[in-house]
C-alpha cells in the first residue's frame, strides 16, 4: 500500500485530492529534478493537517509491518518504525525530514529488491550483500527514534 492509498482509506483526503498532488510532484520533478514526497505537498497545500500526517505515517509503517508480500527485513524496519511514533512525545517528537527520509529509505529499497528479484544479473548476491548493509544502516537510524 502506498502513502497516498493510506491517506485515502483513513479519510483523510479523497482520490481528486491524491491526483491532484501527484500532479504537482510530477511537474516538479519534471520542471527542477526535484520533488517532495506527497505527505509534504498535502501539508503545504493544507489539505491534511500535521496529526493527519503523522497518524497516516504511523499506518504506513503497520501496513508494511504485516505485509507478507514484502521482504522480512522491510517488515522489521516498519516494526521499528511504528514503535518509534508510538513512543514518541513533544520532546522527542520526530521531524517531517525524519519521517520522510525514513519513507523514502523503506521505499527505495522495496523498489530495489523488486528489480532484483525479476532480474538475471549474474552478480545477484553481491547487489543483496549491498541492500542488506543498507536495511542495516536503516534500521540503526530506525532505532535512534524508538
Amino acid at each position: 500500500m502506498k502513502f497516498g492509498e493510506v491517506l485515502i482509506k483513513l479519510g483523510y483526503i479523497t482520490p481528486e485530492k491524491l491526483d491532484f498532488a501527484l500532479q504537482e510532484q510530477e511537474y516538479n520533478m519534471k520542471s527542477v529534478g526535484f520533488s517532495e514526497p506527497i505527505g509534504l505537498i498535502l501539508l503545504r497545500n493544507g489539505i491534511i493537517n500535521e496529526e493527519q500526517h503523522s497518524e497516516a505515517v504511523k499506518k504506513y509503517f503497520e501496513f508494511l509491518s504485516e505485509d507478507f508480500s514484502i521482504p522480512e527485513s522491510l517488515r522489521k524496519i516498519a516494526s521499528i518504525a511504528v514503535r518509534a511514533l508510538e513512543n514518541k512525545n513533544e520532546e522527542t517528537k520526530l521531524s517531517h525530514e525524519s519521517k520522510v527520509a525514513l519513507i523514502n529509505k523503506i521505499a527505495e529499497l522495496e523498489e530495489k529488491i523488486s528489480v532484483i528479484s525479476e532480474s538475471d544479473v549474474e552478480k545477484k548476491e553481491v547487489l543483496l550483500e549491498s541492500l542488506n548493509r543498507r536495511v542495516e544502516k536503516i534500521k540503526k537510524d530506525l532505532e535512534k527514534f524508538a
